[in-house]
């Protein structure tokens, strides 16, 4: 498999000789996959095909049918699940326990276009993107817009689910946020434009 290594490091974490083996098969399209250490099994969304499942050494099984069409999936620090459902244009969490909460659906009184991925700051705010994929047919249900922008969002470690999240960016900055992560020491976080081929970085504030 074609790479390139930036820092040696790299190298400590992937063998670069390593063979890519598949483990599972038979999907419509793949997203979100997170790792859960506790259970040492892999979290992913089967988005078209409105399921979500585990992986783990003795296979694949379905852990939620429907998932309200889940693309991407992260932990938090207390390994609540976090996902971005397309069906309901919403910011989810699911804890432990099963108890599962709306964080966010709407901007400016306005429903999100379908927040798309996630990740979270170790201060506990979570950021996400709100592409307009889910509104396409196939990747989500066709309905109409209400944002006019695609933007890139945040929730404050305080955040009150339902409260609406913070615009971090332009509006019309990006055409299609998609993968966001931050840099080792969070000080930089990097945010993909499918549309546009690009890749932003920014830097945090204080604020």
């Amino acid at each position: 498999m074609a790479r390139t290594a930036l820092d040696a490091g790299f190298e400590r974490l992937i063998d670069p000789h390593a063979p890519v083996r598949q483990i599972c098969s038979g999907f419509i399209f793949t997203e979100g996959p997170v790792w859960y250490p506790q259970e040492q099994a892999l979290y992913f969304s089967d988005m078209p095909g409105d399921v979500r499942r585990r992986w783990d050494r003795h296979g694949v099984r379905e852990v939620m049918r429907p998932s309200n069409k889940a693309n991407g999936l992260t932990f938090d620090a207390a390994l609540n699940l976090l996902a971005c459902e397309h069906a309901t244009s919403a910011v989810a969490r699911f804890r432990p326990d099963g108890r599962q909460e709306v964080l966010a659906t709407h901007f400016e009184g306005r429903e999100l276009n379908r927040p798309n991925d996630l990740c979270v700051h170790s201060s506990g705010a979570i950021y996400f993107t709100d592409p307009w994929y889910g509104r396409m047919p196939h990747y989500g249900v066709e309905r109409p817009r209400q944002l006019g922008f695609q933007g890139v969002y945040r929730l404050a470690p305080n955040h009150i689910p339902g409260a609406e999240p913070q615009l971090l960016v332009e509006r019309y900055l990006f055409t299609q946020p998609n993968g966001l992560c931050f840099s080792p020491c969070e000080r930089l976080p990097y945010v993909n434009d499918t549309e546009q081929a690009n890749i932003r970085v920014f830097e945090v504030a204080e604020d």
